[in-house]
């Protein structure tokens, strides 16, 4: 079980992410269908992180856009395809170059396209929790980074806060 969040917290994580942009101002149920979360997934609520640093390009992976369940092109359940940066690699993209413009050009620490995590209240049931979404930028870190506790989202609350 996860360790209780507060806001204002800072919490070192790994995992899922994307720009706060496209979770402001958004009901939980069109987070849920925007990230990839099976319905009623946020129904108990839940926290909106900001990262706090910005990572290089060896501790982040493109994973495509959130239709792509677990960054794979048949889901997350089918391990035997690529993930979008494994199919970016083998199509001959020099991507650590690609990493470093994106860091440059489209990860941002401030504003509306800054860098930013949902963690659910409720515990993830299993493979069922993440359907397709309907299409939003997401990458992974694959090493654990700073975030900023900025909200809880209750049942039924949308985030109308700010990008600070």
């Amino acid at each position: 079980m996860r360790a209780p969040l507060s806001v204002g917290q800072t919490v070192s994580m790994a995992g899922f992410f994307t720009h706060a942009l496209y979770l402001r101002s958004q009901a939980g149920e069109e987070i849920e269908r925007r990230l990839g979360y099976r319905k009623g997934r946020l129904s108990s609520g839940w926290w909106l992180l900001f990262l706090q640093q910005m990572p290089a390009p060896d501790q982040f992976e493109y994973r495509g856009y959130s239709q792509m369940s677990g960054g794979r092109a048949q889901g997350h359940v089918r391990s035997d395809t690529p993930t979008a940066e494994e199919s970016l690699l083998r199509s001959g993209v020099k991507v650590f170059s690609l990493k470093s413009r994106t860091l440059k050009e489209t990860f941002f620490l401030s504003g509306p396209g800054r860098l930013a995590k949902v963690v659910p209240v409720a515990e993830a049931f299993g493979e069922l929790d993440y359907p397709p979404g309907s299409g939003i930028p997401q990458f992974e870190l694959t090493a654990p980074l700073p975030f900023r506790v900025v909200a809880h989202v209750g049942p039924g609350e949308t985030y109308l806060g700010d990008y600070v």
